[in-house]
């Protein structure tokens, strides 16, 4: 499955949970496992990221959509929680790579960041902003990826930043960063690579899952999401 990283920089408004949604769904509890630290969700080059850090905003993602007035209760909204702590892990991790390519490059996110911040304060405008503030990393990871890459792009390549060879460029130097640094992921989330369009992600093994609950939560529908306890489901 993958995201495509064009759409990761534009606007978060026209779904809910876009950024991650469709991925993969994790149903086992996150513990110590493979090579990772227990309680280490992904390891993206120097920075480790641990569960903690992506509970804390999946929470924050279902806080700010319960709270938004627009949502209504509509349970076809509603997503597995598994769900969102997986795009919460991905935008996690996406800023994190960005982050480091930003810190080898001297470089900041540029205003095209800023205005997809903007544009989710917007969208949200009727919802305390601190809730908004609290859940910004998975709205905004994307475009900040892209907005980072398309100026390494442009450094690379000399192109313009808004066009799309600076975008290409910019993709390559993250792919070879990826290439050269370890990025490890606990079986329990997606696995997930820079294509050369897109972000791909595929599930680890599920042999550790519970069976039917694993398969049903894989493709899960609003039907089956309705029948689970408000803890382990999201909007």
């Amino acid at each position: 499955m993958s995201t495509t990283l064009r759409s990761l920089s534009r606007s978060v408004g026209r779904s809910r949970l876009r950024l991650g949604a469709g991925l993969a769904l994790a149903v086992v509890l996150l513990t110590g496992c493979a090579g990772l630290q227990p309680g280490v969700a992904i390891v993206v080059g120097d920075e480790q990221i641990s569960v903690n850090e992506v509970d804390d905003l999946a929470s924050s993602i279902c806080d700010l959509e319960e709270a938004n007035p627009t949502q209504g209760q509509d349970s076809g909204t509603q997503v597995v929680g598994s769900q969102v702590r997986n795009s919460a892990m991905q935008a996690l991790a996406l800023r994190s790579i960005a982050d480091q390519l930003a810190a080898d490059y001297g470089i900041e996110a540029g205003q095209d960041y800023q205005a997809a911040a903007d544009q989710v304060r917007l969208q949200y405008g009727g919802v305390d902003s601190d809730l908004v503030d609290a859940a910004m990393p998975a709205y905004t990871s994307g475009a900040y990826f892209v907005s980072i890459l398309r100026q390494i792009g442009a450094q690379e390549s000399g192109a313009d930043q808004d066009s799309d060879e600076a975008l290409a460029a910019g993709i390559k130097v993250a792919q070879q960063w990826e290439d050269d640094h370890e990025i490890e992921t606990n079986p329990s989330f997606d696995s997930f690579s820079i294509g050369d369009s897109s972000i791909e992600s595929e599930r680890s093994d599920l042999a550790r899952a519970a069976g039917d609950t694993a398969k049903k939560a894989a493709t899960a529908d609003a039907a089956y999401i309705a029948t689970l306890p408000s803890t382990q489901r999201c909007g």
